[in-house]
């Protein structure tokens, strides 16, 4: 490859740009890419708005300056072989990640089209396309593939195809596909009119094409002395049938095995469309109740060494069992020996056989089995199946309960792990309460609710007063430890159906539905009393302000807004106390001497003058 000299800067002067017709520059900007022309000495002749602004320059200034200076010394030397190249005559194509302006990593892709003119190269063409979405969008199907792969290649005795809107193979996995008379690499990647043998394709594509429309198809195929059943259905993106997916069940030795597969089809599809842990394993339950033909399943999570939970029930939870359950190791109880052993288990109840097998046979069951959940690799609960019959459930159901347990457990990791991922997003790491992002969502569907139903809605605004003599004093690890806590306090004098969010530094929000402001006025001195009723450690004893609104028909920013204002009432007239938006403040709801304690932690109202406060303009987090 020649070693092209321009590449080390010449100093001379680039000659005069001549004028770009309006019409050319129109066309250049609305190129949706950074478009740019570099003369075979590697001086820039030419270059779009989006192009400029990108390196800074305007067009004027970026017109002759060196590739080296624009780019830098960095930029230039990754480049060098595509540059040398395209000098050379040669069109390049490339991928390239850049950091733009606002230091944010885009993915691009960057195409050199040599300029030829005469037989000689007289520059390159740049066009930088923007493909981060694209990228973004290929991983998550990448993932959503290796998803369904991973399934395919857990479960004995199947093959799934995955395939697009265009009848191309995405995915062949799986051990019985050769059965078919075809491998994986023959299929991925290929439309199943240029792939498949015989009349096979045109038997298959009114199926393929149902599937992508929406509706699940299913027929039989015989191979030699063996016997498939073939399930065709969408696989959802949002709301379209972006993808179609095909799972083959040998049912000759395994006849009931095909609902199985069938489950696994399912789940997978409702995994796929982020179906929350709730709904899953409900339809766990009723997937295993309908594939054992027995009285009742259910899936149970394991809360504690000796305790359990019954998350879902097929068909309902009868009225002699508690959804919360302590045992005893010794209890004679499928789930029981599940959580003991955590080995599958059958069992036939007798009147000696515990607590938890008095329920069950207080409800009419007298055999049972149980398959072990693992999640990330612990113990997470278990799968259990029924009967009202001694013999209606046997110990020939375990092999095959134990095996849809595994599948199980693929759908409920997947749907624990999103779940864990959106808790993170909606909970302050620091006092475990939902945040800001969450409180907007709740606070939304709340004003709804009220205004749907005619009720009344309040809301409560919390501030620790003086909170920046804590973190000056103390530093911010004890300004910390203070925030938490005031959370758990706040937490103790909370309603289940109310919601305490923390909305930045040390200010809370208290939603309580169907709660006028007389109630919400006494719920926020509960709170009050609360902070100040213990110390807080080395910080020594703390007061809160709170203002207090409520509103019918109300919108989720007037309800906060007045809540605030009254908050400020309360600030101004002293702290430690609870202001109501458009009422007097009761005497009760007025500050009380503080306690003695140390500087940063003495309650401030009681031994100094009232600082004057104005209302800002916007909400904002205080430190007062």
């Amino acid at each position: 490859m020649t070693n092209f000299s321009p590449l080390s800067r010449d100093d001379a002067d680039p000659s005069p740009l001549p004028e770009i017709p309006a019409q050319l520059r129109a066309v250049l900007n609305g190129i949706q890419a950074l478009v740019g022309y570099w003369d075979n000495g590697l001086r820039n002749r030419l270059a779009n708005d989006a192009y400029c602004e990108w390196f800074g320059f305007s067009p004027q200034q970026l017109h002759g300056m060196h590739i080296r200076d624009v780019l830098g010394e960095a930029v230039l030397e990754a480049n060098r072989p595509y540059i040398e190249r395209a000098l050379a005559g040669e069109a390049q194509q490339f991928d390239r990640t850049l950091v733009d302006p606002a230091g944010e990593s885009r993915f691009t892709e960057v195409t050199y089209t040599p300029d030829t003119r005469d037989g000689a190269v007289q520059g390159f063409f740049v066009q930088v396309t923007d493909i981060t979405e694209r990228v973004l969008a290929d991983r998550r199907r990448q993932r959503d593939m290796d998803r369904y792969r991973a399934l395919a290649r857990s479960v004995p005795g199947v093959f799934v195809l995955l395939f697009d809107a265009e009848l191309r193979y995405l995915i062949a996995e799986g051990q019985e596909l050769e059965t078919f008379g075809y491998r994986r690499e023959e299929l991925e990647g290929q439309r199943i009119q240029d792939v498949l043998k015989g009349d096979l394709a045109a038997e298959l594509e009114p199926r393929y094409r149902a599937a992508l429309a929406g509706r699940e198809v299913s027929w039989s195929r015989q191979i030699g002395h063996r016997t498939y059943r073939l399930n065709a259905g969408p696989v959802y993106s949002d709301e379209d049938a972006a993808a179609g997916m095909v799972v083959a069940v040998d049912v000759t030795e395994r006849l009931q095995q095909q609902q199985v597969w069938r489950a696994l089809h399912e789940l997978a599809t409702e995994v796929a469309r982020n179906a929350a842990p709730e709904d899953i394993s409900e339809r766990v339950a009723a997937i295993v109740r309908g594939l054992f033909n027995v009285d009742s399943a259910a899936v149970v999570r394991f809360t504690g060494a000796s305790s359990a939970e019954i998350v879902a029930m097929a068909p309902t939870l009868p009225p002699t069992l508690s959804r919360r359950q302590i045992f005893a190791p010794t209890d004679e109880s499928a789930t029981v020996r599940v959580a003991v052993t955590g080995k599958p288990a059958h069992v036939v109840y007798r009147p000696e056989g515990g607590q938890v097998a008095e329920q069950m046979r207080a409800g009419g069951f007298q055999s049972a089995a149980a398959a072990p959940i693992r999640v990330r690799g612990s113990l997470w609960g278990a799968v259990s199946l029924t009967s009202k019959s001694r013999t209606g459930v046997t110990e020939a159901m375990m092999e095959r309960l134990a095996q849809f347990a595994e599948l199980v457990e693929i759908a409920i990791g997947n749907t624990e792990a999103r779940t864990d991922l959106e808790q993170q997003a909606t909970t302050d790491a620091l006092s475990g309460l939902p945040n800001r992002r969450a409180l907007e969502r709740h606070l939304a569907e709340q004003v709804a609710v009220a205004g749907s139903r005619g009720t009344y809605l309040s809301a409560i605004v919390l501030d620790i007063d003086h909170f920046k003599r804590i973190n000056d004093t103390y530093g911010h690890l004890m300004g910390d430890v203070v925030l938490a806590e005031v959370a758990a306090r706040l937490r103790t004098v909370a309603r289940s159906k109310e919601i305490v969010a923390r909305f930045g530094g040390e200010e809370f929000v208290w939603l309580l539905p169907e709660t006028d402001g007389a109630e919400a006025l006494l719920a926020a001195e509960r709170a009050r009393k609360a902070i100040a009723s213990e110390p807080f450690g080395d910080a020594g004893y703390l007061t809160i302000s709170a203002g207090v609104c409520e509103q019918r028909d109300a919108t989720a920013g007037s309800l906060l807004d007045c809540a605030d204002r009254a908050l400020y009432e309360a600030k101004n007239g002293g702290r430690n106390r609870t202001s109501r938006y458009g009422h007097p403040t009761p005497a009760a709801a007025q500050s009380t001497p503080a306690r003695q304690s140390t500087p940063a932690g003495q309650a401030p109202d009681a031994t100094e003058p009232r600082e004057a406060q104005t209302k800002p303009e916007a909400r904002t987090t205080r430190g007062a």
